[in-house]
């Protein structure tokens, strides 16, 4: 079975266009949260994600679109409001039934999602590559899963912690680790890949610039686009 798995997209709808022609009929996509925030296409990512994943759960700027909280960078506080203005009742209906984690079984394994981690699903930054294998045990929050998939940091790695593997496999559509290529995992019958997608991150940069956003906002979302760095 294979089983895309994504994470903070971000309204880049031109990163989720190469990710559709890449993988063009996975067998189930997870999305470990935040399709809004940063970008200058939620709807359209909102409906795509809607439609094909198989689960997904809210992130920080998700939940603060549906809730009005705060909290974010500048930069995020104004998408999520052009996100709030842009999406019609039914898109947003979609997100609000998304949960913050959620735990279903695939291609004989267990998976559980969370955007942060499943303890502190809005609040935590957990690196993988660093954590201990007790704050790894902490997280999970007395769940249980083959496969825990995370988001939020925007940064891939794949860690193995007892018998529970930990995947963040990147931000499709705002990678901060270096490199501007969108992100993504491909779990291929228990095998996990982190995969590079060549886009064109021009063509998000100049939707920005049709967003009405202050020059400043527009100007450091575009370099960390040609970037990869936050």
């Amino acid at each position: 079975m294979r089983i895309i798995l994504l994470a903070d997209v971000h309204a880049n709808w031109e990163a989720l266009l190469s990710l559709q022609r890449a993988e063009p009929q996975p067998e189930a996509v997870l999305f470990a949260g935040d399709v809004v925030g940063y970008g200058p296409d939620p709807l359209h990512c909102v409906r795509w994600l809607a439609a094909n994943a198989t689960a997904a759960v809210r992130g920080a700027c998700d939940e603060a679109l549906l809730t009005n909280s705060d909290g974010l960078d500048d930069e995020a506080r104004a998408t999520v409001d052009l996100a709030r203005r842009q999406l019609p009742r039914a898109a947003v209906s979609a997100l609000a039934g998304w949960p913050f984690n959620r735990t279903l079984d695939l291609g004989g394994a267990r998976f559980l999602l969370a955007h942060g981690t499943p303890a502190r699903p809005l609040g935590a930054d957990l690196d993988l590559l660093t954590a201990s294998d007790l704050a790894l045990s902490t997280c999970l929050a007395g769940q249980s899963a083959d496969f825990v998939v995370l988001g939020r940091t925007h940064v891939p790695a794949l860690r193995q912690s007892g018998q529970t593997v930990f995947i963040n496999p990147g931000s499709l559509g705002q990678p901060r680790h270096g490199f501007p290529d969108a992100i993504y995992g491909v779990w291929d019958d228990g095998r996990v890949q982190i995969k590079h997608l060549h886009y064109d991150h021009d063509a998000t940069a100049q939707r920005l610039r049709f967003t009405h956003l202050s020059p400043e906002i527009t100007d450091h979302l575009t370099e960390i686009l040609a970037t990869g760095m936050g």
